[in-house]
């Protein structure tokens, strides 16, 4: 099994080092979100298995931008408009062409490696007060449509409503993982009161550097299993159903 990740910057899936549109292995530069995918196929995984189970450790996992997503878009989408349905804003369609182009580049990609790929599609949801809450539903469907418009089965939508500081947080406030619904309900704003990123950076003592955060979860002092939020919950099931899809374990 191999992974393809897609995120928006070096703090949540990470980036290629040195810049680039596009990498493998070596020149992935694994943040965050990347360990905690990584993290949960891990113990999805049947551990009895004799190899090692860390896909970043052991190079199966490649990395692609936003900017490669909207620059290799197909040119025919005419059909899988027509799967994403008609009149949704052009903010759904976004995500849903993003999850086109990564399935398309996930069966290259399977192809390449003679292997089975998983497509994991990062974005924040970002869902402000004034922008309205409610539209976290609404794009995590399209990126699922976006995927099957594609007849692709192991790609997976990793939506975290508002964003990703708020799943990080459940496991790090003092309270942890406790009472962590109430997050997905902050603004997604960095601008406003006491935005998510600060509210992180204070509960970690000021130490929240990427690579602190990485090392937390990489240690399992960040549970990847135990962070308890509608749009987590949502992410980690639909991963396990595409890992178990993948290697054949059974429902």
């Amino acid at each position: 099994m191999y992974l393809l990740l897609s995120g928006e910057g070096p703090s949540d899936i990470g980036c290629c080092n040195p810049a680039m549109d596009s990498c493998d292995s070596e020149n992935f530069k694994a943040g965050p979100m990347a360990w905690v995918v990584d993290k949960l196929i891990e113990k999805y995984i049947d551990t009895k298995q004799s190899y090692e189970i860390s896909h970043i450790n052991t190079s199966r996992v490649s990395f692609v931008s936003e900017h490669f997503l909207a620059s290799n878009r197909p040119v025919s989408i005419k059909k899988a408009m027509d799967l994403r349905g008609k009149k949704k804003p052009a903010e759904t369609q976004y995500y849903f062409e993003n999850a086109r182009t990564l399935a398309i580049a996930a069966k290259q990609k399977s192809e390449e490696v003679n292997d089975t790929v998983i497509a994991v599609l990062f974005r924040d949801a970002d869902g402000t007060a004034s922008a309205g809450r409610g539209n976290w539903r609404d794009k995590y469907a399209s990126i699922v449509k976006g995927f099957a418009a594609e007849n692709y089965d192991l790609g997976v939508a990793m939506l975290p409503n508002p964003k990703s500081e708020a799943w990080l947080l459940c496991a790090v406030k003092p309270n942890a993982y406790q009472h962590c619904e109430a997050l997905e309900q902050e603004s997604g704003n960095d601008r406003g009161a006491n935005p998510l990123k600060t509210q992180l950076a204070d509960a970690l003592n000021n130490n929240a550097s990427t690579d602190q955060i990485n090392t937390l979860v990489q240690a399992d002092a960040i549970d990847v299993l135990r962070i308890d939020m509608s749009s987590y919950n949502t992410f980690k099931a639909d991963l396990e159903g595409a890992v178990r899809l993948a290697v054949g374990i059974p429902e």
